[in-house]
């Protein structure tokens, strides 16, 4: 399940009633695919077994949205989707409340515009002395370095994607030729479709550098430049110009993203806190002897949690798993 964190994140954003019509949408496609089935019914019964309300929604609405399940799990193939058939309905009720809470309705019935469950950015600062990878509401994933600050909605509605930095951070944007992604960094706009590249920002200047796909910077009057990969563009924010350059942009994102992600024989224990921090998850042991083991592994940086944890738990001929939570179960024999 190569978009299983994405899956997980989503899935229990939507039963936190957080979910755009957009993101329900692309959940029901994941459903339609059948391997998330299993999954999304484990998460499906740890909530009706905590939340006794959970289905407690007005009958004619559940029953149009059970429907829409029904011809999903009709699609579908294999006795354990039927099997698992009435957790799927249980699970409609939910929508009804995503509904309820993303669209504002006026008198006479009428429904207003779509307007986000919260319509003020959160805030996810990165911690002073270490680096944080954040996934976004559509997918994409920002490494922040630390120190720095990233703005965004809960729910990327409208026309486009748009976040705030102040700080340092690369990008790899989901692709989404329909709905621009716009980076704002003081007077200076960042506009992608789908593209991995790196802003460093400050007072004094903005450097844009792209390692894939194509970027376009404007400040508020004109197209500053347009990048393709190792190229960036130097803009001086008081003199209001840009300077383009040729760069190994490979190395300009990696000299910082790599930071306490080179392991050179430190133990398994210690990489646990590290990736906790970086990722926001908690990481558990299976085997608290695990934790003694020492492990040589490099990255990047900018990999996600599940392939560093793939990497990490097979140099010890081990195993990872992720729950529903996000915590990452590391297995595996122990060290002496």
């Amino acid at each position: 399940m190569k978009n299983e964190q994405l899956f997980v994140k989503l899935f229990n954003k939507y039963l936190d009633n957080c979910c755009s019509p957009e993101e329900v949408d692309y959940l029901f496609g994941l459903m339609r695919s059948g391997e998330y089935s299993l999954l999304a019914t484990e998460m499906i019964d740890k909530r009706l077994k905590t939340d006794p309300g959970f289905d407690d929604t007005d009958y004619a609405l559940r029953e149009r949205l059970d429907a829409r399940l029904g011809s999903i799990l009709d699609t579908s193939s294999g006795s354990r989707h039927r099997l698992y058939a009435w957790r799927w309905i249980a699970a409609a009720s939910v929508l009804l409340v995503v509904f309820v809470s993303i669209y504002r309705f006026e008198p006479g019935n009428t429904p207003a515009k779509i307007i986000p469950v919260a319509s003020v950015p959160l805030a996810a600062a990165s911690l002073a002395g270490y680096t944080r990878y954040i996934t976004l509401p559509d997918g994409s994933s920002v490494v922040l370095h630390a120190g720095s600050k990233l703005e965004y909605p809960n729910v990327f509605a409208g026309k486009t994607r748009e976040v705030r930095l102040s700080g340092e951070a690369y990008f790899d944007v989901f692709h989404n030729p329909e709905k621009p992604f716009i980076i704002h960094t003081g007077s200076v706009k960042t506009t992608v479709l789908g593209t991995a590249f790196n802003i460093k920002s400050d007072e004094k200047k903005v450097v844009v550098s792209v390692t894939r796909g194509k970027v376009k910077v404007e400040d508020a009057t004109r197209i500053v430049a347009v990048l393709t990969p190792d190229q960036q563009v130097e803009y001086n924010v008081k003199q209001a110009a840009g300077a383009q350059h040729v760069v190994d942009a490979k190395t300009v994102v990696t000299d910082w993203t790599k930071e306490n992600m080179v392991f050179d024989g430190i133990t398994f224990g210690e990489i646990g806190k590290i990736l906790s921090q970086r990722y926001g998850v908690p990481v558990r042991f299976e085997n608290e002897a695990l934790k003694n083991c020492k492990i040589r592994a490099s990255f990047s940086g900018t990999e996600a949690l599940d392939h560093v944890a793939s990497v990490l738990s097979a140099t010890r001929n081990g195993s990872f798993e992720q729950a529903t939570d996000g915590t990452i179960v590391f297995t595996g024999e122990g060290c002496d």
